[in-house]
């Protein structure tokens, strides 16, 4: 087995040692840095950006594929896990958010299209370190308020956690 697919094997969690899957990866994570600036600014994960990001996912299978050696349909099946554990978990918390005020819907499916990229594992490693994250950073910007409502965007949060789990992968 290749050392992407024996990492994987061991920890989980694969790691970036060939040069295609991190031209790959690093273009996936300047898109999701331009969400993540779109978001500070406007709020929202717009559709359209996101159909257009649909493509650079499916190109998750052939990386998949050739980094770790194993088959379309074993691609795909990790793929499609990953995509779940994203969309899942930011839907339950969506859904359980006082008042239906907490992540929107483009947050969700931006994280289905991440999981598809990442797979299951990096996906639950990212959305960990964005919740730590974004949980720091509403504790400093809540104390500094006196008003009691407050409004974060979560994307880059996302974005940085994909930034740590890069950096990770390549050390």
């Amino acid at each position: 087995a290749s050392p992407y697919m024996a990492a994987s094997l061991t920890t989980g969690i694969q790691t970036v040692s060939d040069g295609i899957a991190l031209s790959y990866e690093t273009l996936v994570f300047c898109c999701i840095s331009g969400f993540a600036a779109y978001d500070i600014y406007t709020r929202r994960v717009p559709d359209r950006a996101l159909a257009f990001f649909c493509p650079a996912a499916l190109a998750a299978l052939p990386v998949h594929m050739w980094t770790a050696g194993v088959s379309f349909g074993a691609a795909l099946c990790f793929s499609l896990a990953g995509c779940a554990s994203g969309f899942l978990i930011l839907l339950t918390a969506a859904l359980l958010s006082k008042g239906g005020n907490g992540l929107g819907g483009g947050d969700i499916k931006l994280a289905a299209a991440m999981g598809f990229i990442y797979g299951p594992y990096r996906m639950l490693a990212i959305l960990m370190s964005a919740s730590l994250l974004s949980a720091a950073a509403a504790l400093v910007v809540g104390c500094r308020r006196r008003d009691k409502t407050l409004s974060i965007p979560f994307v880059p949060f996302m974005a940085a956690g994909s930034l740590a789990t890069l950096i990770a992968l390549i050390t």
